[in-house]
């Protein structure tokens, strides 16, 4: 049989990660680690990624040779772990006969081996919920900034070349290129005026009319860059160009809030921080969105909370909005042949934990996964669901 090799990622674009996650019927191996770049730390790492791999013995059995040979693949944590490469607190690793992923986690995650039918992908999700990569679009009239974030990284995305960052690089073109008719201008478009740009026109329009043409041909630039990904952006201005920037966007995913004052006058990571700030304070919102919907939708029959009527669900494509426990686990399985649920633990190989099952099914099935937590899960119960028919 041929086996996948290793590849490593920051993250899973959604495409990805339904596909990893079909690749079901087992053996899947999904392990997850803590991770430190501290030299004196390592041996320490690769004792508990021992253990770890050591805790599936008992699974093992249950499984055909294939699971032995996959666990071996990865047993040593050099070839897992490059404190060079590395970056965030944890990483899970996901292993199958056609899947090998190592993926960084921001957030900490306790050690962890399961073995099973599909990947295990429970510690994943509140960072799969959240969006994990977002845009930060720093307005300022010397030089607009796009940066691409994680939770721990940033980098500087250029824009297009036709494209002009500074104001007075905009108002007053040095180069005849940029007064061309195929540059995006705000000059009247007929007449004897035609194609005359700022440079000329500056005692006939306001300040406020120019800045709000600069930041048009930005927001060209930016809709062209993310074309392909449609990620969120978080700007950063002061709230008078924020104003501006806002009424003239056509990008479907600005983000409400922002992050407020002169970016360039925020220090070391500042405006990283502030911009997470707005980020997490989005996703509190989508649930609490998520959570008025239920309630909508469970008064219409188009929502339920009932542990086997959710799984049941996930499995036949019907969950529009999953909403899991970010802390209970239910041991059981789904039987295909017969439709049903079987919540209790009795040590097959198929068992496994159902919120993982409803999890996997409706990310599978490009269903929106949300983690609450469970004191927010209505009625206490550890799944819900809005339903879409």
């Amino acid at each position: 049989m041929q086996y996948a090799t290793s590849e490593i990622t920051t993250f899973l674009e959604a495409g990805e990660l339904k596909q990893m996650l079909s690749a079901m019927g087992g053996p899947c191996l999904s392990v997850y680690a803590p991770i430190t770049k501290a030299p004196s730390d390592q041996g320490q790492y690769a004792l508990r990624w021992k253990e770890c791999l050591k805790s599936l013995d008992k699974d093992i059995a249950k499984f055909d040779g294939q699971a032995e040979y996959l666990r071996n693949s990865i047993a040593d944590w050099n070839s897992i772990y490059d404190p060079k490469e590395a970056h965030g607190a944890a990483v899970a690793v996901f292993r199958s006969g056609d899947v090998y992923r190592r993926i960084w986690l921001h957030h900490p995650v306790d050690a962890r081996a399961v073995l099973g039918r599909q990947f295990y992908i429970r510690p994943l999700l509140p960072e799969l919920a959240r969006d994990r990569v977002f845009y930060i679009l720093a307005l300022s009239q010397k030089d607009v900034r796009l940066l691409r974030c994680t939770a721990t990284t940033v980098e500087t995305v250029q824009f297009p070349p036709s494209t002009l960052t500074s104001f007075d690089a905009y108002l007053n073109p040095a180069k005849p290129d940029h007064v061309s008719d195929n540059r995006a201008s705000p000059g009247p478009s007929s007449g004897a005026s035609k194609g005359v740009m700022f440079g000329t026109t500056t005692d006939r329009e306001d300040k406020g009319e120019h800045l709000a043409h600069f930041f048009r041909q930005i927001d060209r630039g930016l809709n062209e860059v993310l074309r392909e990904s449609q990620a969120p952006v978080v700007l950063a201005a002061v709230e008078y160009e924020l104003a501006l920037y806002r009424a003239s966007t056509t990008y479907g995913k600005v983000v409400e809030d922002a992050v407020e004052g002169a970016p360039n006058g925020l220090k070391g990571g500042e405006l990283q921080a502030r911009a997470l700030a707005v980020m997490e304070k989005r996703y509190g919102q989508k649930l609490e969105k998520a959570l008025d919907s239920y309630e909508q939708h469970f008064g219409a029959g188009r929502a339920t909370n009932s542990l086997k009527e959710v799984v049941a669900a996930a499995h036949d494509g019907r969950i529009l909005t999953l909403l899991v426990s970010d802390s209970m686990e239910l041991p059981g399985r789904f039987e295909e042949s017969t439709h049903e649920v079987k919540a209790k633990s009795n040590g097959l190989p198929d068992e496994e934990d159902l919120l993982n099952d409803a999890a996997v099914q409706c990310i599978v099935h490009a269903g929106q996964v949300l983690v609450a937590p469970n004191n927010r899960m209505p009625n206490g119960a550890p799944l819900a669901a809005i339903l879409r028919f």
